[in-house]
């Protein structure tokens, strides 16, 4: 028996994240653009929500939520926040503070993740390198195991929330190398970095959109952290950091989904009072047309995305699926999602002729977000890999 249905408590939180989310996003969007800046009222209504840290368990005081139930925050926000700023920093947030509820030591939980549900810190990943995004074997940047402490030394590149982390506080899980000798991802170990200005060198990048989330890289010089800081078991960091990939890929996909969904809403919406050659744009078939195959796209879509985190939370709640068969329907749900919520707002934007190409047009924030999308957290071509792996056998590929 199958039941798609969602509970009195998941419907109550959807419509009370949906009226704050068309009170206090959807009027500031343009200025947050404007500033390229988050505004502050929005981060502290998000946490007076509880919508930060919203896995982390009670005892650290948090809801402790499912990621289905986070799934369904992360599409609100994604509806209501068209440049998609907003949703990766709700993304980032809580999939990441997850994987330190999941996997980090009680001291460090103890000291971090109660200020992740206030809002007062954020968790964030590093992984990526300027010369490397997907290949994390030819990662560079090591933490040396000496006296108990991880003496950590590199550059991570392209990296969310940098100017967030820097000024609310909060630091990065980050990928690096404790056995550099080793071959492949072997000797790899996830390692939580508070945030210190005296280690790290920060670099603002600038995104093709996104413009109220921050982007940036940093290179860390001698930074010393205690063995407590490590996650899980080290130089066997890389069987679990796809744990928290495959949570932000999940909630991207809602996430797309929506944003697209609202797209197509406001495109239907103006083709409605558009007259062009004595009737209304709604009259002609192709456009109908359009309309239905993307409509149907993007519901799919939705249900794919929300297939991936029940999937996921399954296999991590129950150990009800396999670690590979979590990685094809979060890859399927990315995939999919995104290419086609990249079309459908394409689409939306043209509906609306030279005001779909105007920078007052919703659809063109919209089109250079939802864009990051098909790079960040695992490009399409991994997806795509993940998907014909987990389909032709990993002996075959």
């Amino acid at each position: 028996m199958l039941d798609y249905t969602f509970t009195e408590e998941q419907n109550l939180l959807r419509q009370t994240v949906r009226e704050f989310a068309n009170r206090e996003i959807k009027p500031k969007i343009k200025e947050m653009i404007k500033n390229r800046k988050i505004p502050d009222s929005i981060l502290k209504g998000m946490a007076d929500q509880g919508l930060f840290g919203m896995a982390v368990p009670e005892k650290y005081g948090g809801p402790e939520y499912d990621p289905v139930t986070i799934g369904i925050v992360a599409e609100e926000i994604g509806r209501a926040d068209p440049t998609v700023s907003i949703p990766v920093f709700f993304l980032v947030d809580n999939a990441w503070s997850y994987l330190l509820a999941k996997y980090g030591t009680e001291s460090v939980k103890e000291k971090v993740l109660g200020d992740v549900v206030k809002g007062r810190k954020f968790i964030g990943i590093a992984s990526t390198e300027p010369n490397f995004g997907s290949d994390v074997a030819s990662m560079t940047t090591t933490a040396r195991h000496e006296k108990g402490k991880f003496k950590v030394n590199g550059e991570k590149a392209y990296i969310s929330m940098v100017r967030e982390i820097k000024e609310i506080g909060g630091g990065f899980i980050t990928v690096a190398k404790t056995a550099p000798e080793k071959k492949g991802t072997s000797g790899t170990s996830l390692i939580y970095l508070p945030y210190s200005d005296q280690h790290f060198d920060l670099t603002y990048l600038e995104e093709m959109g996104r413009e109220g989330s921050s982007w940036g890289a940093f290179k860390i010089t001698d930074y010393e952290v205690d063995e407590e800081n490590l996650l899980w078991r080290e130089n066997d960091g890389f069987r679990i950091v796809h744990e928290g990939f495959e949570f932000a890929r999940a909630m991207i996909a809602v996430i797309s989904a929506g944003a697209a969904l609202e797209s197509i809403g406001r495109g239907v919406d103006y083709m409605k009072q558009r007259i062009a050659f004595g009737k209304s744009l709604t009259k002609f078939q192709g456009l109908q047309f359009q309309v239905a195959d993307n409509t149907a796209k993007m519901e799919t879509a939705l249900d794919l995305g929300y297939k991936a985190l029940w999937t996921y939370w399954q296999e991590q709640k129950y150990g009800k699926f396999t670690r590979f068969q979590v990685s094809k329907e979060v890859a399927k749900a990315k995939l999919l999602s995104t290419t086609w919520a990249f079309d459908a707002i394409n689409d939306a934007l043209q509906w609306q002729g030279a005001y779909g190409y105007s920078k007052d047009c919703p659809e063109e924030w919209a089109l250079r977000g939802i864009r990051s999308f098909q790079l960040a957290e695992g490009s399409r071509e991994i997806m795509r890999q993940i998907v014909a792996r987990e389909t032709i056998g990993k002996e075959f590929i």
